[in-house]
Order: C-alpha cells, then structure tokens, then sequence
C-alpha cells in the first residue's frame, strides 16, 4: 500500500457513546441467545463499530455502478442475471472498538453459531467456554484501547489483494494514527500489529492512560 506522508487515519472516539435501540436490546439477552443477525450488526452498526469509505471512493462507486448499468441495459436490457456483478470500487473499511466487550462478544457468538455450539452437550460447551475465556477477558484491554481496521471483501467475494497496512510498521504509522476525544484530545499510538494476509486486521494500541495516570475516556 502506497504511503502518504499527509496525516494518514484519524479515529474519533466520542465520550457519551449512544447506543441503539437495537444494541441494547441484545446486550440484554445472555450471550447464548444472540441470533447471529444481533452479533453481526453488534459487530458493523453499534456505538462501538463504524463504516468508513472516502469520498473518493464513493464517488467512483457511484460511477462504476452507473457506467454498468448502463452497459447492462444498452448490451442485454437488463434481462441477463450474469450481468448483476457488482464492483463498488475501493472497498470501504471497518473501524471497530475491540477492547469494548461487546465487540468480543459478538465475535465469540459467531464462533459458537459456527461451531454448533446450541447443539453441544454440557461438557462440550464448558470446553468450548474455556477456550474463549482469555479472548473475552482480553488483559491487554484493561490498559489499552484497542481498535481494529479491515477492509470489506470485494464484489466478486474474494479478499482484497491486501490487508490494510500489511507492509507497514508502527514508526510508519504513530506519528500519522491517533486517538482524538471529545474535549479534542490527543492519544498517539504505542503499538501496531499489521494483518498477517490480506482478509486479515490491523490492530492499534492507544494507552488508556497517560503518564500522570489520567484516564483519555471518562463516564
């Protein structure tokens, strides 16, 4: 990925985080009773998730969905379904809050629909449990924020070509990637994980707090 030396990413974590109707809701349930529809939208459309795509890239969206359209129906009138591939340009990113609990929750729930864990008997399940259980507490999270970028698949169901800063190191990033509050302060970024492979994603650690002990988020 080609590095601009402008001011890279900025991430904006605001103190009263709303949450939905919806999100609450399911927050409400135990764990095991999340449909995968509540865990996926915990995970793409909370207070602790957000979509990004510049405005570059929605434009050429836009375009791209126009010119095939057009194709489409001058070409076949709209009458071929091999015609209805899609490319919406620049896959848009996703920004989620991974040292919040309900982000790993969700994530756990997916693995338990996937596993078949509604169906396991009660040994089955308190393995399964225990295999998540450091996952969920997440120590590094009690003294970092941890948040995670990844990039949508692309139109035809594939990974894109690769992860969000796959060939990127921490010195490239901390001076370029931060935290900003809603008092409009600034936490840098201590330390960077790229993504391993290209569906893969990127992990950024900020400090929860500074060296006089002041917490960045309050209630």
């Amino acid at each position: 990925m080609k590095f601009n030396k402008n001011k890279l990413l900025l991430f904006v974590l605001i103190c009263s985080l709303n949450i939905t109707l919806s999100a609450q809701k399911t927050l409400e349930k135990p764990l095991h009773k999340w449909s995968k529809e509540d865990a996926i939208k915990i995970l793409n459309t909370s207070a602790w998730a957000q979509t990004y795509q510049s405005p570059e890239a929605s434009a050429l969206a836009a375009q791209q969905e126009m010119s095939r359209e057009q194709t489409q129906t001058a070409n076949r009138g709209g009458n071929d379904p091999k015609s209805t591939a899609r490319n919406f340009g620049l896959p848009p990113v996703i920004i989620r809050l991974h040292s919040a609990l309900p982000i790993r929750q969700a994530i756990v729930r997916i693995r338990q629909i996937e596993s078949g864990y509604d169906k396991m008997d009660e040994k089955q399940r308190a393995d399964f449990d225990k295999s998540m259980q450091g996952f969920l507490n997440c120590p590094i999270c009690k003294n970092f924020y941890v948040v995670t970028l990844t990039k949508f698949i692309d139109s035809s169901g594939q990974y894109v070509d690769e992860g969000l800063f796959q060939r990127m190191g921490l010195e490239e990033l901390k001076n370029n990637v931060w935290l900003v509050n809603e008092k409009g302060e600034r936490r840098d970024l201590v330390q960077f994980n790229p993504p391993k492979t290209a569906g893969d994603m990127a992990v950024f650690y900020f400090a929860r707090v500074d060296d006089k002990g002041v917490s960045f988020l309050t209630p």
